[in-house]
């Protein structure tokens, strides 16, 4: 309840400036969680914004103020996440060259070549086969990609 009521205010930035945060004044309203994000910023800025938030109990204060800290990391890996499912069907072409690749080892290559992989996910199963590699990969899937259209 604490964290809703939290998310539900929302101030322009020059109140949350007046309230002692360092924040552009971009004329963007920003809610209670995206002021707690802001670097340098605690609970007690919030109380500024809003007397009655003081009412929220101090360990639930804690736990919404950590939240809001990292909401944005999490985000940001859930989108990283959502985009390495959509490359994983990424396939690849029966006679892809592996060994054209800069960037892969030569073991890493030689293990490609004897798999011969379908898929993006099915090379990321390959051991050895690290994120960094299917990166070069899908780079060089997607340059292919390119000049063929």
């Amino acid at each position: 309840a604490g964290r809703a009521e939290v998310a539900a205010k929302s101030w322009p930035p020059r109140e949350i400036k007046a309230a002692g945060v360092a924040i552009s004044e971009d004329g963007r309203r920003r809610s209670g969680l995206e002021v707690l994000a802001f670097p340098d910023t605690d609970f007690s800025a919030l109380t500024k914004l809003d007397p009655k938030l003081a009412g929220i109990d101090a360990d639930i204060q804690q736990q919404i103020h950590r939240d809001a800290i990292y909401a944005n990391y999490i985000e940001r890996q859930e989108r990283d996440v959502a985009a390495m499912e959509r490359d994983e069907a990424q396939e690849i072409p029966e006679g892809f060259d592996y060994g054209t690749l800069n960037g892969l080892s030569n073991e890493v290559r030689a293990k490609l070549e004897r798999a011969r992989p379908g898929t993006l996910a099915q090379a990321a199963r390959v051991e050895g086969v690290t994120p960094a590699a299917l990166t070069v990969i899908l780079a060089r899937l997607r340059a292919d990609a390119r000049k063929s259209a």
